[in-house]
């Protein structure tokens, strides 16, 4: 949306239906003060009651934005008191209020969430409303969906600095390494830097920029100097277990539909996950599969209850082949073959006593997404396994 258009909105009272006896007048854009330009003014009564409102308008807020433009709008909120200054969106996330609240930030959205707190005059909040459209930046990409969750394996799984060519060459290597036919794991680098600029518009990672230019670089000293600035430059995670279960709550969505691309069969080969191993090694010899979930966990966490033992395989066709075979009467747990939407599933997998599994974090993913008791598991994994990897780095 543009700017006109938000304004209009605002000008029809879209943000505060439903709201009884809360309504917009007096609306004036392109307001000039003292101190700056606003981008709109109104007076917002509600009931017998009227406040003045200065609004300043965003196509989109996020949660960077939120924090660049705390700080004025708290001193304009302390200079001029009884008026509320607040930032005007199409939608604010529910990460972008969250900040605003911690940030005593005024907003206001489309979708009917708003924030205004006059200490002493007035305190309307009303939050939980929907849009029914999201409104994204050109530059944005869900970093929790398919290939894009590749980045978010690496910074997570070896949290240090990290330069898009570098993230580049750990899918190469990776992809080496793991040798699951059909499943490469490189991305393009104008996708690598675009999901890590959405992480840093959430506030997920951190770069910490250099004042040098390698424009002017001139001899082999400057040269040396724009690398050292580049390393300087690199994406961090300040904190990992942040962006993990961010990545969790997204991943709960998401799990629903690998299950649609998932069968349950009987299982013939017994109790003992090394038993059952050998099974299908025996049918799968030239296949690529990962044990994950409570399965994956069991090898390394006490007192975990595989049931149903979760597995990924590779290639649609792999698992066609399987099924026929997982017939009859089980002697064991049911197994759940699982088809992924994503290759990324099998990265940083390992053998545990001979038997494939996924990485911990992708074995917590499959955790959280189950809920019930299997969240003490992925909360065990995480803090027994998981967080000692980060903090050994």
């Amino acid at each position: 949306m543009t700017e006109c258009e938000i304004v209009q909105a605002l000008r029809n009272n879209e943000p505060f239906k439903g709201l009884p006896n809360v309504r917009v007048a007096n609306l004036v854009d392109q307001l000039y003060t003292t101190q700056r330009r606003f981008d709109a003014k109104f007076d917002l009564q509600f009931g017998d009651m009227k406040v003045e409102v200065y609004v300043e308008v965003k196509s989109t807020c996020t949660p960077k934005q939120v924090e660049q433009i705390a700080p004025w709008l708290s001193q304009m909120k302390a200079m001029k008191n009884g008026a509320a200054f607040a930032l005007l969106c199409p939608t604010i996330s529910p990460q972008s209020q969250e900040l605003c609240f911690k940030r005593n930030v005024d907003f206001i959205d489309l979708a009917g969430n708003v924030f205004i707190n006059i200490p002493g005059k007035l305190l309307l909040q009303r939050v939980g409303m929907k849009p029914q459209r999201e409104a994204t930046a050109s530059y944005y990409r869900n970093p929790f969906s398919g290939t894009s969750s590749r980045i978010l394996r690496v910074l997570l799984q070896k949290p240090k600095p990290w330069t898009l060519s570098e993230i580049a060459e750990e899918l190469a290597a990776e992809t080496r390494r793991v040798q699951c036919p059909g499943t490469p794991f490189g991305v393009s680098l104008s996708l690598t830097s675009r999901v890590l600029r959405s992480l840093e518009e959430e506030l997920l990672v951190i770069r910490k920029p250099t004042a040098f230019d390698p424009d002017l670089a001139v001899s082999e000293a400057d040269l040396k100097q724009e690398r050292s600035a580049r390393r300087r430059n690199a994406i961090l995670v300040p904190e990992p277990e942040k962006l993990l279960n961010t990545w969790a709550r997204e991943y709960k969505d998401r799990y629903r539909w690998y299950l649609r691309r998932s069968f349950k069969a009987p299982n013939p080969f017994g109790s003992g996950l090394q038993t059952v191993n050998e099974g299908l090694w025996g049918m799968l010899r030239s296949g690529c599969y990962a044990f994950t979930g409570a399965a994956a966990a069991s090898l390394t966490a006490p007192f975990i209850d595989a049931d149903p033992i979760e597995f990924y395989i590779a290639g649609e066709i792999g698992a066609d082949k399987l099924r026929p075979s997982l017939s009859g009467v089980g002697v064991g747990p049911d197994l759940r073959v699982i088809y992924p939407f994503d290759a990324g599933v099998f990265m940083y997998s390992t053998r545990v006593n001979g038997i494939p599994v996924v990485s911990d974090i992708q074995a917590y993913l499959d955790l959280f997404a189950r809920g019930g008791r299997d969240l003490k598991q992925a909360d065990y994994l995480l803090q027994q396994r998981i967080a000692p990897m980060w903090r050994s780095k």
